[in-house]
């Protein structure tokens, strides 16, 4: 494989700042989207008639793109112009979201679910690719921060937006507004974003392990998804899983063995690399779930409203905000460790208390708690994305980039069904108990542990 560019601490960056934005503006408008959609899907359901396990799949189907397309961007990266990329895929979530938005009939939303899922796959780790080689090396903290905003306050303050969106005008409101914006966005991409924003090569496209990574990487999410309604011993979470983890591991040995990889795995020879990938698993295994765990165990367990529920959640959408950028910053100006760490201390500080949820009766105390815990997850999504791709070579940059979202995607996945089956020990199957919840706290606190070690012990300066 040939080179690939790297800007280094000496390169002036090639892509002006105003360029950044438009970028960041396309990508945070498929965050949005993400996950706005289960704040209307009671609106939905009535309107089309269906189930709750039907309506579901328009949550499901998004993630499961992420998993299918994020392994593809490596490949896309060298084989296209990223401005193509680009103006293809804001174009393409207009496309959907405007299908969602006008679509009578919900087979139709959900076609239109499938096209912003594909698009978000490809935009979300393009953008960081874009970042790690046109800016340079001791700006990459502060730029990723404020890149981290549509992968941590997007999808936080999304179905907020729908909510107020769905009571003023309809759940169909938002939907029009995100794709006018997408539509425009796209058009302003084709006329102001520069050509050859990554070294691109001439390569050919293997097709069997694009097949395996589809159904690998498709067929664990979707076990991991099913194991929460039809539980983890049914045929529609074990027999996706088996499929997908026979698949994967095919995948993997395929790269090696071939020419052109979609994935070139000498990326996990760089030590900061294999490292920082385990601890971005370890976080959004340990963060994703609670965002589902504490609003069920609050009104399930403790007899609080949904607006209650809702209020709890709120320090994150906060935070967030405040955070992803603010991390950056300091990433840049004192150095990785001293981030790392103190996040690291935040996030385990703020869920070993909430291991007594299913005991808590004060709201203001779960607040202050899952405020601790957010302002922790919010210092540490982008700092370490960043530290551990800033090692590599650059032409294993597009390779990083698509391994550690594609990772972290099922290590969400796997987080969140571990920690909503656990919900339901020492109850009825399927029901949330009191000491259930504590115990899928205990597995957030765990995961958290973990990576407070391995924060002290591997990440330097």
């Amino acid at each position: 494989m040939g080179g690939m560019r790297i800007a280094d601490d000496s390169t002036k960056s090639s892509l002006g700042y105003g360029v950044l934005a438009l970028m960041v503006l396309g990508t945070i408008l498929g965050g949005l989207l993400q996950n706005a959609v289960s704040t209307v899907l009671p609106a939905i359901m009535e309107e089309t008639g269906v189930t709750v396990g039907m309506a579901q799949w328009l949550v499901t189907m998004f993630q499961l793109c992420l998993g299918i397309v994020i392994p593809l961007v490596a490949f896309l990266v060298r084989r296209f112009d990223v401005k193509v990329l680009f103006v293809v895929s804001t174009a393409l979530f207009a496309v959907g979201t405007f299908l969602v938005a006008a679509a009578d009939s919900f087979p139709l939303i959900f076609a239109g679910r499938f096209l912003e899922g594909i698009a978000a796959g490809v935009s979300f780790p393009l953008i960081q690719v874009v970042v790690f080689q046109n800016y340079p090396r001791n700006r990459w903290g502060t730029i990723m921060g404020i890149v981290g905003l549509a992968f941590g306050f997007a999808p936080n303050i999304g179905p907020t937006i729908a909510g107020v969106c769905a009571d003023l005008w309809g759940w169909r409101s938002m939907f029009w507004g995100v794709a006018v914006l997408s539509a425009v966005t796209a058009l302003l991409m084709a006329v102001l974003l520069p050509r050859n924003m990554a070294d691109g090569e001439a390569r050919s496209l293997d097709w069997p392990s694009v097949g395996l990574s589809t159904a690998g990487f498709g067929g664990v999410l979707l076990g991991f998804t099913n194991a929460t309604d039809a539980g983890p011993l049914s045929a529609a979470c074990l027999v996706p899983l088996a499929v997908g983890t026979v698949c994967m591991v095919l995948f993997l040995w395929r790269q090696r063995r071939i020419p052109n990889p979609l994935w070139d795995l000498d990326a996990f020879k760089d030590r900061d690399f294999t490292v920082g990938t385990i601890m971005v698993c370890l976080l959004f295994s340990a963060f994703i779930g609670v965002t589902l765990v504490l609003p069920l165990g609050m009104q399930a367990v403790q007899g609080f409203s949904t607006l209650e529920a809702g209020m709890a959640l709120l320090p994150g959408t906060i935070a967030a905000l405040i955070m992803n950028p603010l991390s950056g910053i300091m990433m840049d100006r004192i150095g990785v460790r001293p981030v790392i760490c103190f996040g690291s201390v935040l996030l385990l500080a703020g869920t070993v208390p909430m291991m007594q949820l299913g005991e808590m009766d004060d709201l203001a105390l779960i607040m202050v708690l899952q405020g601790v815990r957010t302002f922790g997850i919010s210092s540490l999504i982008q700092p370490i994305s960043t530290w551990s791709v800033r090692s590599l070579q650059g032409r294993l940059i597009p390779d990083g980039t698509s391994i550690s979202n594609t990772l972290r995607q099922v290590a969400a996945a796997l987080g969140t069904s571990a920690m909503v089956l656990l919900m339901s020990i020492g109850g009825e199957p399927g029901s949330v108990s009191a000491f259930g919840v504590d115990v899928a706290i205990a597995f957030s606190a765990a995961c958290s542990a973990a990576l407070l070690i391995l924060s002290f012990a591997f990440v330097r300066k």
